[in-house]
């Protein structure tokens, strides 16, 4: 299993509502059915390589694409990334 903390996490926003098995076949970490009809998939992707082939998956699967947000990193996350320089 991938060790999230290193990783940026998405919220993808796609038309239609997908089932659970094609969520994971995507990729995501977490699956929403919005009311009006779309699906919001939670991802996460090491860089920006990783990024932009989740979103060609997304494409070549036909999907259509809403929305792409980047979240925020969890506290706990940014401390373990953070250094600090002692004199």
């Amino acid at each position: 299993m991938p060790d999230h903390r290193a990783m940026n996490r998405y919220e993808i926003r796609v038309v239609g509502h997908l089932d659970a098995r094609r969520a994971r076949d995507l990729g995501a970490e977490d699956l929403r059915l919005l009311v009006g009809g779309d699906s919001v998939l939670i991802v996460s992707a090491a860089d920006r390589a990783a990024t932009y082939g989740l979103l060609a998956r997304l494409r070549d699967a036909g999907l259509e694409l809403v929305a792409v947000s980047r979240l925020p990193m969890a506290e706990r996350d940014r401390s373990a990334g953070e250094r600090s320089i002692q004199e």
